[in-house]
């Protein structure tokens, strides 16, 4: 599964650098709205990470999304989408990070740990879809204590140091890291707010992450308690909601601004600086794409981190949204991942790999966009977006992309998927 998943990465890497990105026509609202017609798998019902090569469901990444989807008309097809996911993992027998485009549920180099359980968890009850669980109640009080057995020391509450499991930033491999310690937080408040057995208290897992990764100015990214400052250690511990101290909430945005984490886009897993020190090993597979999980600008994280700053600071929390819409508008789609380049940002990109384009993130852009500008639903564009690509290269220099010429939409990009879109 492995393999298939790498040649589609870098089969489109070689199709970016000839042809350019996706375009999508109309304003930034309207661009994210045909974005998410084209995440929507309509043959087997459920929101793909993208339609480029992430074109598969991703447990992480849906419940990143899921209260935007539903914020802005989308809680018919975030149903479907928990329908097919749970009917698919419990035929494999197991939860697993993702789902491949055949429908085979996968792990991503390291097998799922408590993050996976807890998200999909947090994405049932926040979409208020618990009743599918109900019918899945056997199941998932399985994989509760699969969890509880293969990921939690139960000395310390905390990650078992002796394992590793599949996190958001998965090509590092962190001893115990915080944000594990968040997931498995999560999955107490998740499963005894549900009505599932699990052995720890939430209050009590929360007092230990506190005592152990807590430094009185940002929480360390794992058990090695590295002067690091992590942007997953600090934007999930307030995204989740299971630490609500405002002091301790303005300590940590005050690091990241530090650590520059969010200059001069947010967000950063770690700085240039930190990364040259830090004691994190990297999995092989950052030989092939250098800097993808380090210093590179993440749209997922920076949305997270946005959503969590504009609790203390509205107009810097707007700003940021409008360097993203700057963004969208400068490259009519919604980007993975960025990198600083001569003080600016350009997409990611490496020999082998090229930044996704039109993510499901783009909802939260939409919700965090409405909510603190005070913004209706956005309109549909009258006209459909086209594909614009040229026989070229991305230049970082002029940004221009020579020869560029219009092409007509694949076949499976023309059919008009905006028809009942709140549905």
């Amino acid at each position: 599964m492995l393999l298939s998943e790498g040649l589609r990465m870098w089969r489109r890497a070689r199709r970016v650098r000839r042809e350019g990105f996706t375009r999508y026509e109309g304003l930034p609202e309207q661009v994210c709205l045909q974005i998410l017609a084209d995440c929507w798998d309509e043959q087997r019902q459920y929101f793909r990470v993208s339609p480029g090569h992430f074109c598969e469901f991703y447990t992480r990444d849906f419940a990143l999304c899921c209260e935007s989807l539903v914020e802005i008309g989308y809680a018919a097809r975030v149903r479907k989408t928990l329908q097919y996911a749970l009917g698919r993992f419990e035929r494999h027998g197991r939860m697993t990070v993702a789902i491949g485009p055949d429908g085979t549920p996968f792990d991503y180099f390291l097998p799922s740990g408590p993050e996976t359980v807890a998200l999909f968890l947090y994405a049932c009850d926040k979409s208020r879809n618990i009743d599918l669980l109900m019918k899945h109640k056997a199941f998932l009080q399985k994989e509760i204590d699969r969890i509880v057995h293969a990921c939690i020391d139960s000395a310390t509450l905390l990650p078992r140091v002796d394992r590793s499991f599949s996190t958001i930033r998965d090509h590092a491999k962190r001893k115990a890291p915080c944000y594990d310690a968040i997931m498995i937080a999560l999955l107490a408040r998740e499963a005894h707010h549900l009505g599932f057995r699990f052995p720890y208290d939430e209050k009590k897992i929360v007092d230990a992450i506190r005592t152990r990764y807590w430094n009185g100015a940002y929480f360390f990214q794992d058990l090695n308690r590295q002067d690091v400052v992590a942007g997953d250690a600090n934007v999930f511990p307030f995204w989740t909601g299971l630490f609500t101290d405002r002091e301790v909430r303005t300590r940590v945005i005050t690091s990241i601004c530090a650590a520059k984490l969010d200059d001069p886009l947010p967000l950063r897993y770690v700085s240039p600086h930190d990364a040259r020190r830090e004691k994190t090993k990297l999995s092989w597979v950052d030989l092939l794409a250098p800097d993808y999980e380090t210093t590179s600008l993440w749209a997922h994280l920076g949305l997270a981190y946005v959503r969590v700053l504009a609790e203390d600071d509205p107009a810097r929390a707007r700003a940021h949204l409008a360097q993203y819409e700057t963004l969208i508008e400068k490259y009519r789609t919604f980007l993975e991942v960025y990198e600083e380049y001569e003080g600016g940002v350009v997409p990611f990109s490496r020999l082998l790999y090229a930044s996704d384009e039109g993510m499901l993130w783009c909802a939260n852009w939409l919700a965090l966009t409405r909510h603190l500008t005070g913004a209706g639903r956005p309109s549909l564009p009258r006209k459909r977006a086209r594909t614009v690509t040229g026989r070229r290269r991305y230049n970082r220099q002029t940004e221009r992309v020579p020869g560029a010429r219009a092409r007509a939409s694949s076949p499976r990009r023309t059919t008009n998927k905006f028809k009942n879109a709140f549905s």
